[in-house]
């Protein structure tokens, strides 16, 4: 996988990851749980590509929505990847 700007692409074929449930865990953290069972929490902080500008605000952070395995923002304009979540998360 490759990551430019907060974004994910393939590099080659991975398991496809999926969030299977989250919560607000506090200014822009969001606590998932993994198909694989793994608990993670992931920093909304890391996300500094303009895309994710709206999200700068940390109660508009904290509106996502879990859509298809992924978080998202904005009526589905603003996600990301599973993969990129479980790349930039720790375990807890």
């Amino acid at each position: 996988m490759i990551v430019r700007d907060g974004i994910c692409y393939p590099d080659e074929a991975t398991r496809h990851v999926k969030i299977v449930a989250a919560q607000n865990a506090g200014d822009y953290l969001v606590r998932v749980r993994f198909d694989d069972g793994a608990e993670r929490l992931f920093d909304g902080r890391t996300l500094t590509s303009e895309v994710f500008a709206p999200l700068k605000n940390p109660d508009s952070f904290a509106k996502w929505q879990l859509d298809y395995e992924t978080l998202t923002w904005c009526n589905g304009d603003i996600d990301i990847a599973p993969e990129y979540v479980l790349t930039h998360s720790v375990s807890v």
